[in-house]
């Protein structure tokens, strides 16, 4: 682990977002964007430079680049009743073994950084696959369980990892698979994303960056599984 300078986010970054979730509309912002830019944005650039430098170090195939490891601030209100203009969270996506010609980093396994004014957390997997995609990963994860309950039941994955999302779950099992499948509970997931919630003071500082990069160390046999699907 060594530092480049980065200095990481202070705690005025949680406040942004508490004021923001009062006043989320487009005169509040405009006359908070430089603020904005200052507390959250810039030192989400640094902390993705950071990364990169770590990553490459430690010869993971994360992809860290500002133009497609920061989410845009501006919600996309077209087909949403709730017309808030604004995000009131900060997301940081490192995709993992990224084709730098692909459009969009969301459609492969990552590692995610979040932030809001309530919560903020460490992420990773593959959130919210197409349907197309979901298929794959049933079928890798039906014929393969041994090699993902070898990597998710690990001591330690389940110590920097123990929430693992499954909100959003099939009653039965998806057609096609038999109910007792040893790995039932994972065929009927319509998303594979694991994570931990963080302390506030874990954000602050360069210490945040420590953090990620140990998780991701231990996260990446994981993505690299769930990237196999469809090969």
């Amino acid at each position: 682990m060594g530092n480049s300078g980065y200095k990481g986010f202070t705690p005025e970054v949680r406040k942004f977002y508490q004021e923001l979730e009062k006043n989320n509309n487009k005169e509040w912002f405009q006359a908070n964007k430089a603020r904005y830019e200052e507390i959250v944005r810039e030192p989400a650039k640094e902390l993705v430079y950071e990364m990169g430098l770590r990553f490459a170090k430690s010869g993971l195939p994360y992809y860290a680049d500002p133009k497609k490891s920061l989410f845009r601030v501006n919600r996309d209100i077209r087909f949403s009743a709730n017309k808030d203009p604004y995000k009131t969270n900060f997301g940081v996506l490192f995709p993992f073994n990224f084709p730098y010609e692909a459009s969009k980093a969301v459609e492969v396994p990552g590692l995610y950084f979040h932030i809001e004014a309530k919560e903020s957390f460490i992420a990773g997997g593959l959130h919210m696959p197409s349907s197309d995609k979901l298929k794959e990963l049933r079928e890798l994860i039906a014929g393969d369980w041994k090699e993902l309950f070898k990597i998710v039941n690990q001591k330690k994955f389940k110590a920097e990892f123990p929430i693992i999302f499954a909100e959003d779950t099939l009653k039965n099992m998806p057609r096609g698979y038999e109910p007792d499948h040893p790995a039932a509970e994972w065929l009927k997931m319509k998303g594979y994303t694991v994570g931990i919630n963080l302390e506030f003071k874990e954000v602050y500082g360069p210490k945040l960056a420590d953090i990620l990069e140990r998780k991701g160390k231990v996260i990446a046999p994981f993505l690299e599984f769930l990237g196999n699907a469809g090969k």
